[in-house]
């Protein structure tokens, strides 16, 4: 069966038996040594001056060392590292629910401060957690990096959702029903795995109600957003010990761009090869309701 995904364009090809393939190259758990961790608070000579801290000094914002973007050059563009936790061996999945809260009204507070810069035309945050997902670093963190740029992307996923809008007078996610593919639910917030899902096992979490940024989340829904991520993360670590994964976070920058905005969870389980990068298709190995099934049941 293929499928096109409705806010990439990218095609996708749900190939069950691909699942079944013998994996004998072992893939190595990337643990960085305390003495050389730049984000241990104790090592904090290794890396700039926090720009931002929360949660007694849990939370603390710097600067990329090694930035993609510079601020004073034509490249221009901020590149933040969120440091979220002290502790060099915790994650998501050991935070509590206050640390989660203060960690979402971190981003929140980032996104704001960012929006006044008006050479900034986007902004990207994401989580690299584990080797398999591309991260240089075992501490938990995250990445803020804001572009002078609309990716091209960001572009597609605008316009199919405002031409959507357009032609159904509804919103794309407002309108979705989700009964089959949910994952998990709180008062604000449904997580559920997408009908045209690219990556095994993807999550998304979208607000009930139409929301387009979360900067205009209050606290009550800010804390319902931490504690679905956690739940979710969970939930992904019983079906796969030690899951390396990304998360991305998809929210309007400037009024034009605004839409209901989401969060993705990709859990790097099978990896990117050949055909995906020739083809610019994916393929996934097991179908969203039966993924969204599993992770309900655990």
């Amino acid at each position: 069966m293929i499928k096109k995904n409705f806010l990439t364009g990218e095609y996708v090809i749900y190939s069950l038996d691909r699942a079944k393939r013998p994996q004998n190259i072992k893939k190595d758990i990337l643990t960085t040594p305390i003495k050389l961790c730049p984000f241990c608070i104790e090592n904090n000579h290794m890396t700039s001056e926090p720009i931002y801290k929360s949660f007694n000094d849990e939370i603390r914002l710097i600067y990329n060392k090694y930035p993609i973007t510079q601020y004073d050059t034509e490249n221009y563009g901020i590149h933040y590292v969120l440091i979220d936790t002290k502790d060099h061996e915790k994650n998501i999945i050991n935070y509590t629910d206050e640390h989660m809260f203060y960690l979402m009204k971190c981003i929140k507070d980032i996104l704001n401060i960012l929006y006044e810069d008006k050479k900034l035309k986007y902004v990207q945050v994401f989580k690299n957690q584990g080797i398999n997902a591309g991260a240089s670093q075992s501490h938990s963190h995250w990445q803020i990096l804001g572009l002078s740029i609309l990716p091209n992307k960001q572009k597609y996923m605008i316009n199919a959702l405002k031409s959507y809008e357009k032609q159904y007078g509804k919103c794309y996610f407002c309108i979705m029903d989700y009964s089959q593919n949910l994952v998990y639910e709180n008062n604000d917030f449904i997580a559920f795995c997408p009908n045209d899902s690219l990556y095994c096992y993807e999550i998304n979490i979208i607000p009930k109600h139409h929301i387009t940024n979360i900067r205009y989340l209050n606290d009550e829904m800010l804390a319902s957003l931490g504690a679905i991520l956690k739940k979710c993360i969970i939930k992904l670590n019983l079906i796969h010990n030690n899951l390396d994964y990304n998360i991305c976070l998809y929210n309007g920058f400037r009024k034009e761009d605004e839409y209901h905005f989401f969060l993705q969870i990709i859990p790097r389980v099978g990896s990117l090869a050949g055909f995906e990068f020739s083809t610019g298709m994916f393929v996934n190995s097991i179908l969203p309701v039966d993924a969204a099934k599993s992770l309900r049941l655990v």
